[in-house]
């Protein structure tokens, strides 16, 4: 695609933002608006891909709810080429293309990589839409933007091309210490990167002044957002994006906003939090319609001071996966979502400012902490066996903290859930 209709395509998105943002003011004009767009997207483009075409004009519910699983299964069948999923992997591992398509992958923390395929022109879609919400002032300046994460894609590259930012990308999969000397040479305004390597970034005895910092791929812990906050004197701005999509950003006052002008939300209970369950009426190229997502929210009832009508997140709580599963004396089973562990181990003392607990097994658990916090070993276990107790389960808890805590090659997980635990 040539420059001139690369940026037109992400200003035309950008305005198109910016203009359903002035026009949907109310929840009802939003959501009323949202219905009429994915009756429209059901009925003209789910019959494009093999596994929607015999419900093609259906109403929402008809179709099937499906995981990364199913997709991966039959990749083919849910993107218009019939693209197989050996030879997308093949392209990813070449040059990241197919024809007119760029491929990509999750970088498979939970141990299950998946697949993405995006057109082009989504890929400028992606771009104006992300702009318009975090960088609304974009046409009367410009950025220098870092993006720290584990791994590129081509929608990165789309930046770029547009014209309007300058955009680096540091791939953390390199190592986090050899990318922050050339992060501050860069000299960016604007930063975007996980937690765990913006927490080093502010430690780290470096000239940055970013003008506005955004946090993604992890989840974003409230010691992590002071820290962070307090070196850079800004408000972090999250950004909820994963392979299969944007589903977020937040607004200039903090508050992470779901995405509603590009994606219709389904809600999966799962205690006190939420399991989204989502349908992108933007994309054409690989239909995402009713896919469960693996991450938790919790939704927030209160209206943000930003007048946005688009449903507020109050906390990206963790991943579903990492969810420890326990049993009571009496066998039924009990399920402990990941904020409420990560709670019980930093609120047993202000000390605890890293750590890592980890389900090993049906009834054991492993507490890590570093070498220097030792002394809040005791407080941090004893807080774990209450909180298992609390919920009427048992479980074996070993604690230990005579060594580093592991780093994070990719994404950094302090609560994990060891994929070969039974549920």
């Amino acid at each position: 695609m040539t420059a001139p209709l690369a940026l037109a395509q992400t200003l035309s998105a950008f305005w198109r933002t910016k203009a359903h943002a002035a026009r949907l003011r109310t929840r009802f004009d939003l959501l009323s608006w949202q219905t009429r767009r994915l009756k429209r997207f059901l009925r003209t483009a789910a019959h494009r891909a093999d596994a929607f075409a015999a419900l093609s004009g259906h109403p929402l519910t008809n179709f099937p709810v499906m995981d990364k699983a199913a997709l991966m299964n039959a990749f083919d069948r849910h993107n218009i080429a019939g693209i197989t999923a050996e030879a997308a992997w093949q392209a990813f591992e070449t040059n990241g293309r197919i024809g007119r398509y760029s491929i990509g992958a999750s970088t498979g923390t939970s141990g299950n990589r998946g697949l993405y395929l995006v057109s082009d022109a989504e890929r400028y879609l992606w771009l104006g839409t992300l702009l318009a919400k975090a960088l609304p002032d974009l046409l009367t300046r410009r950025y220098r933007v870092a993006v720290m994460l584990p791994r590129g894609s081509r929608l990165y590259d789309a930046a770029n091309e547009s014209g309007r930012v300058a955009l680096k990308f540091f791939d953390l999969t390199d190592g986090l210490d050899a990318q922050l000397g050339a992060v501050a040479a860069f000299r960016p305004n604007v930063l975007v990167a996980p937690p765990h390597a913006l927490i080093a970034l502010a430690r780290a005895d470096l000239p940055l002044a970013p003008e506005k910092v955004f946090s993604g791929a992890e989840v974003l812990e409230p010691a992590d957002r002071a820290e962070i906050e307090a070196r850079f004197g800004v408000t972090i701005r999250e950004i909820y994006m994963a392979t299969e999509g944007l589903f977020g950003v937040a607004c200039e006052h903090g508050t992470l906003h779901l995405c509603e002008d590009c994606v219709a939300f389904e809600w999966e209970p799962e205690g006190d939090l939420a399991k989204p369950v989502i349908t992108d009426f933007t994309r054409r190229s690989q239909l995402m319609i009713r896919y469960r997502m693996n991450d938790l929210l919790r939704l927030s009832d209160a209206p943000c001071s930003c007048g946005s009508p688009m449903q507020a997140v109050a906390e990206i709580a963790g991943r579903a996966d990492d969810c420890f599963r326990l049993h009571r004396a009496d066998g039924t089973p009990v399920t402990l979502t990941p904020d409420i562990l990560r709670n019980a181990v930093l609120g047993a003392s202000r000390a605890i400012t890293d750590f890592r607990l980890i389900q090993t097994g049906p009834k054991s658990i492993t507490l890590l902490l570093p070498t220097e916090q030792s002394v809040e070993l005791a407080v941090a276990c004893a807080a774990i066996e209450g909180l298992v107790a609390s919920f009427g389960a048992t479980a074996g808890i070993t604690a230990s903290a005579d060594a580093p805590l592991p780093q994070a090659k990719a994404k950094l997980r302090r609560v994990i859930r060891e994929p070969s635990t039974p549920p």
